[in-house]
């Protein structure tokens, strides 16, 4: 067995592979749980299942919770709001993505299982001798890829939002590298400037380098044509990077090695899983034997009756808010039919609570404000708890009363600065069990007259 440490991630061949990152700026946040590593180490050694023909559930379970963080971290960071069928594209991508991944570590390590002599290996000895290959798989190897995988969610949702603006910021402009050792290879694409629907971009984009920080940017700049020597071999995206993660959803495409170089089998190994654990199983329900309410797959979100996965709490909301905040939701979802809400576990970080909601893959939180004053407290308080999306809910407090929809645009002018910085993508108000939205749609090109007569036009809609 070659030393891991003598190659080069993703090389694609059937040995184990050292990744490289690019450098230490990226916090991987993630640590993989023992006790599945355990589990799938003694189901494989025990041969309850084929590692060519199947793939052990343990391990896909770590894989693709894993995955589906970086992908949530990733979206999170980005100021786009991604349409709910985009996010359900990505979490496909990352359940087939972690199935071929598993299977390629499954039968690494089942190869280790016997000794020169053709032997069995004592369970102990076995372990010892793989623990090198799973240091790779679920640690250099795993950070790489999560590392990747949230650089390439957050550009994928910026691409949404690049589409969603095109008519205004026709353009793309590669911006270069954060990256404080940035490689050689993207600085001949540093500044260049094309239409969104250029070739160009099908060929080369931010991203398709592992650990790659360049990003791009929409611009409305004329554009400076292809750089020369764009099509050169050297050039080209990295297996598995190669596609466009903001078109077809997948953080990582069909040519990675996983995929393209798997062993025999896996491909048939991994559609047989998926149809027959993920996909059947994406709309199976639990129920919860001390509440009698139906879980959700991994047994801590409740699903609501009447909603469906549309509205899900957390086992561990806080059940001093957890009625209002499902009021709340609910006139969310009746006024936005593709919306998704999940009701947060109740944490208290330094001090503060956690944001209540994950609205559509965004963390947001619910301001009962008392008065229009009420506003600018709410945006400081949000921006203090890390809110992308703010709901400020009206029926609280000032649902018995007129709506001041005037006093209220004015008010929420005051923070036209945090929309148009991308601090806050939305904001939503509640009044009377229906929903409003807000985003910098209203800001942009307009001056403070037409913002405020267009805000006050969207709240006027909900007091109708």
């Amino acid at each position: 067995m070659p030393d891991p440490d003598e190659i080069d991630y993703m090389s694609g061949t059937a040995t184990p592979l050292q990744c490289k990152a690019d450098d230490d700026d990226v916090s991987t946040a993630f640590v993989f749980d023992d006790k599945a590593l355990q589990r799938a180490l003694k189901h494989i050694y025990e041969k309850d299942f084929h590692p060519m023909t199947d793939v052990e559930e343990s391990l896909f379970n770590e894989t693709f919770r894993i995955f589906s963080q970086a992908s949530d971290e990733g979206i999170s960071k980005s100021s786009a709001e991604i349409p709910v069928d985009f996010k359900e594209k990505i979490d496909r991508g990352n359940a087939i993505f972690s199935a071929f991944k598993v299977h390629r570590m499954q039968n690494d390590i089942a190869t280790q299982m016997y000794d020169s002599n053709g032997d069995l290996k004592p369970f102990e000895q076995w372990k010892k001798d793989v623990h090198p290959m799973l240091d790779h798989h679920v640690g250099h190897w795993l950070k790489t890829e999560y590392d990747t995988a949230v650089i390439r969610a957050r550009q994928a949702a910026d691409w949404q939002r690049f589409e969603q603006y095109a008519d205004i910021l026709p353009n793309l402009e590669w911006m270069p590298s954060t990256s404080a050792n940035p490689g050689a290879d993207h600085k001949v694409f540093w500044g260049t400037i094309l239409p969104i629907n250029h070739p160009f971009w099908s060929a080369h984009r931010p991203g398709d380098r592992w650990n790659c920080k360049c990003s791009l940017s929409a611009t409305d700049e004329p554009p400076t044509g292809a750089p020369q020597g764009s099509t050169d071999p050297k050039d080209r995206p990295a297996p598995g990077l190669d596609n466009n993660p903001g078109v077809d959803g997948k953080l990582f495409g069909d040519t990675h090695p996983y995929i393209a170089n798997g062993y025999d089998g896996a491909k048939d190994a991994v559609k047989k899983f998926l149809e027959e654990k993920v996909y059947r199983q994406e709309d199976v329900l639990y129920a919860d034997p001390a509440t009698g309410k139906e879980l959700d797959r991994s047994g801590k979100y409740y699903i609501d009756p009447d909603y469906g996965k549309r509205l899900q709490t957390s086992v561990r909301a806080d059940r001093t808010e957890v009625e209002e905040n499902t009021r709340a939701a609910k006139a969310l979802l009746d006024s936005f039919p593709k919306m998704k809400v999940k009701i947060r576990e109740h944490i208290l970080e330094e001090g503060r609570k956690n944001p209540e909601y994950t609205i559509n893959g965004k963390t947001a939180d619910r301001k009962g404000i008392e008065s229009e004053d009420g506003i600018a407290s709410a945006f400081r308080k949000g921006k203090k708890q890390g809110c992308q999306t703010l709901v400020i809910d009206l029926d609280m407090h000032l649902g018995h009363k007129p709506l001041k929809s005037i006093r209220l645009s004015s008010e929420l002018y005051g923070r036209h600065a945090d929309f148009e910085n991308g601090i806050i993508s939305k904001c939503y108000f509640i009044y009377r069990g229906r929903a409003a939205e807000i985003d910098k749609k209203v800001f942009n090109g307009k001056s403070k007259h037409e913002a405020l007569k267009a805000i006050q036009a969207i709240l006027d809609k909900i007091a109708e």
